[in-house]
């Protein structure tokens, strides 16, 4: 297939969609309005015409059309339903497949009578929809998708970089000092305050290291506020790694924490569950999907620091629980949490999307 993405090549989550399908031997075109770095496909960056969101990508509709005028693509797929996805729906490309990827629908939806109206359109002329959670579907019918379109798959774990193994936890020092990590970015929809609001608790009854990997506007405001509470030394900001590196990060901790307030199915909460930790997130529909309270992992409100101080202390306390936890959480994601197997499924659709358009 000639398949052409629309989406934002600086994210991590559109390079890995890209390169998917690049390796298993189609030809694809990356269009974005974003600056990208290290792409694995070939990108053409279009330009926005006018300042606002809206009248920016629809400004650039001409330019889109001529590109995939040249491509000629088998399939259109828009990764982000508003904006992308809009334009997606209007570049006269049949099949065109759109991509949820979470706050699209959790909050973009809900925020503002254009986005909405944008959604709606979007989901109304897409042959098939990919959402990553019950939660997306649900919300992608009320704004107009057929269910008989949309598929649930998960941007799940590459498994030769995030496992668990007997070697890979060895790398762990062992000692009386429990590593306690967070892998979301440093936004405020991820919460971080509510962790470094709870460590002075954590730290009257246990000895605990926190690693925060990820990087954004609110680090500087973060660091700050772990010196005021007399917890800087107890803290490492990693910044933003490579996989390779989070990967390293994750095998040498003990407890992974999602403060986040909105989430589908959280990749950075799937390779925590691949490497062996034992989860405690914050109470949201994508969260439970994965985890059962008490039995894998431990779910927590977004707003007590108190409670998620004493789920840590208990945790790195008992033994038994963390390695029934990583049992569990092991099972999971070889069942339905790896990248490759999700991805297949995707293939395999709009495979039958371009192959039904073809004989019409």
């Amino acid at each position: 297939m000639r398949i052409a993405i629309l989406g934002d090549g600086s994210l991590t989550h559109i390079k890995r969609w890209g390169e998917f399908f690049k390796t298993q031997g189609h030809e694809v075109l990356l269009l974005s309005f974003e600056e990208t770095k290290n792409s694995p496909v070939r990108v053409i960056r279009l330009k926005k015409y006018l300042p606002t969101n809206l009248l920016g990508y629809l400004s650039s509709l001409a330019i889109l059309k001529k590109e995939l005028g040249k491509f000629q693509p088998d399939i259109v797929n828009s990764l982000y339903i508003s904006g992308y996805g809009l334009l997606g729906s209007l570049c006269g490309v049949r099949p065109f497949a759109v991509s949820a990827l979470g706050s699209d629908l959790l909050v973009d939806y809900k925020k503002h009578f254009i986005h909405k109206l944008q959604i709606k359109h979007t989901l109304g002329k897409a042959d098939l929809v990919t959402t990553d959670s019950e939660d997306l579907s649900r919300i992608a019918i009320e704004a107009g998708a057929s269910k008989k379109k949309i598929l649930k798959i998960y941007f799940g774990v590459d498994k030769t970089i995030f496992y668990t193994s007997t070697e890979a936890r060895e790398t762990r020092v062992e000692n009386d000092t429990t590593l306690i990590i967070s892998t979301r970015n440093l936004y405020n929809i991820y919460n971080l305050d509510l962790l470094i609001d709870a460590s002075p608790y954590i730290l009257k009854e246990i000895n605990a290291h926190f690693i925060i990997c990820g990087d954004g506007p609110e680090r500087e405001n973060l660091q700050k506020k772990t010196e005021k509470l007399g917890v800087k030394e107890n803290f490492s900001f990693k910044g933003r790694l490579n996989p390779e590196e989070l990967s390293r990060e994750l095998r040498k901790s003990d407890i992974y924490i999602s403060t986040s307030l909105s989430d589908s199915t959280s990749v950075s909460l799937l390779e925590a569950m691949a490497s062996g930790l034992t989860p405690i997130v914050t109470d949201l529909k994508g969260n439970r999907e994965w985890i059962t309270e008490g039995e894998n992992g431990i779910i927590i409100p977004t707003d007590a620091p108190t409670t998620l101080a004493k789920h840590v202390i208990k945790t790195a306390r008992d033994k038994v629980f963390v390695e029934k936890a990583r049992k569990i959480n092991t099972r999971i994601i070889l069942d339905r949490g790896l990248w490759e197997a999700n991805m297949k499924r995707v293939e395999k659709a709009m495979t039958t999307l371009v192959k039904k358009e073809k004989n019409t």
